[in-house]
């Protein structure tokens, strides 16, 4: 990174950078951006950060981080189904009359934005495009390996393109201008992910952290495939091997009561006394993390980042549905590497779980290589190197700001307005 000069230290004091954070939708991508504004704070504390937001996830997550939060009228436009049909229409009739752009023109005005930093989802486009217009710096952060519509646009728009893994660079090369940076940064996760002990992790929960733990998270809403595959690999187990009352099993299983299956208190008290059965995580899943030996998931992007970045073995089943199957190219690091095996939704079934677990469980070499393999692709300090390219973007706007007009860098800006949304 280039270093900051004493002039931009000076600007930077008297007139504190202000910094717009965008992503929403699924925690795939509201998380990283928490994770870049937890490293800006820490690296420039008088900076001011707005998260501009839809009304999904984001809207309930960062203003309990205590980020101020705007939110914008956008909503997607894919989706499968008649169901979806009126949803579609709506988003296509808000793009149409330019609604979320307007919105993101006038967020960004009158919050004097000096950088934009966009980690996914659909609200990332009009505000990108918004900058663009307004000839604000940006920065986008690709995870999925597979690009989605919408990054494929916003790289057209932004000054730097963040991504996962090096080998997304050729592929986005000819989606983004020729002035753009692409750089493979990794993708960020929070801080307490790698700070939090495995000890601190099992309390959470009420194990004992010298016992193997396992555990399943098959998303907010849940995963039906997921939790029938998982109660009938139990039973499988635990009719033939009584070692497994002395795991422990941590088994969210969404919030969805019709995807909800569980094994009942009864049976589990038989087979396996030290289940658990939880809706959600909310605020514990970095502990649920943290206390794991092997994790059964999803191949979101965040959750591959996550999975690699703490070491963590892992039994990885892509959804099937994503939208340009993505989640498969996620996991194919880990999987090649060694630190996954691969499942399928296809191909999950209790029996076929049953045999991953049987391999897996009880060899603690195995773990200890999956794990070796994992951490040798993480990127643990992937929110402060994404930080520091959203400040180096910044501050080059400030320099400019400040040779073209000198002395007028403490008349730019009105009062403080930015760090509260109206």
């Amino acid at each position: 990174m280039k270093p900051t000069s004493s002039a931009t230290k000076q600007e930077q004091s008297s007139t504190p950078l202000r910094i717009v954070l965008c992503g929403g939708g699924t925690g795939g991508h509201v998380y990283p951006a928490l994770a870049v504004a937890e490293a800006l704070q820490r690296k420039r504390p008088s900076a001011r950060l707005l998260y501009l937001g839809g009304d999904r996830l984001e809207a309930r997550v960062v203003p309990a981080a205590g980020l101020p939060f705007r939110r914008l009228l956008v909503h997607g436009l894919t989706g499968r189904g008649f169901s979806r049909f009126f949803l579609r229409l709506r988003s296509a009739g808000e793009l149409m009359l330019g609604i979320p752009l307007i919105q993101s023109l006038l967020a960004l005005r009158r919050f004097q934005a000096d950088v934009v930093v966009g980690t996914g989802g659909y609200v990332t486009g009009p505000v990108i495009l918004a900058a663009r217009l307004l000839g604000i710096p940006s920065l986008t952060l690709v995870g999925d390996r597979t690009p989605g519509l919408t990054s494929k646009l916003v790289c057209r728009w932004v000054d730097i393109v963040a991504v996962g893994w090096s080998d997304q660079v050729r592929k986005l090369q000819q989606f983004a201008r020729p002035q753009a940076r692409i750089v493979p940064t990794g993708l960020p996760i929070r801080h307490d992910l790698l700070s939090l002990s495995r000890e601190e992790g099992a309390a959470a929960f009420g194990f004992d952290p010298n016992l193997t733990t396992l555990v399943m998270i098959g998303g907010s809403l849940g995963s039906l495939t997921m939790n029938e595959a998982l109660v009938g690999a139990l039973r499988q187990l635990g009719r033939f091997d009584s070692r497994l009352k002395l795991v422990q099993v941590l088994h969210v299983a969404g919030g969805q009561p019709d995807r909800r299956v569980v094994l009942p208190t009864t049976e589990a008290e038989q087979l396996c006394p030290r289940y658990q059965a939880l809706p959600y995580l909310d605020r514990n899943y970095l502990h649920a993390l943290a206390a794991a030996d092997l994790v059964i998931t999803r191949g979101g992007a965040s959750t591959v980042a996550e999975i690699a970045a703490r070491g963590l073995p892992a039994i990885l089943i892509p959804w099937a549905k994503a939208t340009t199957g993505e989640q498969v190219q996620n996991v194919e690091p880990l999987c090649n590497a060694g630190a996954a095996i691969l499942l399928l939704d296809r191909d999950l079934t209790p029996d076929s779980l049953a045999s991953a677990l049987r391999v897996l469980l009880w060899d603690r070499d195995r773990l200890q290589e999956m794990s070796h393999a994992a951490r040798l692709l993480g990127k643990p300090h992937a929110a402060d190197d994404v930080a520091e390219l959203a400040l180096e973007l910044a501050e080059a706007k400030a320099l400019r700001r400040t040779a073209r007009a000198p002395g007028a860098a403490g008349r730019r800006r009105g009062p403080d307005r930015g760090a509260t949304p109206d």
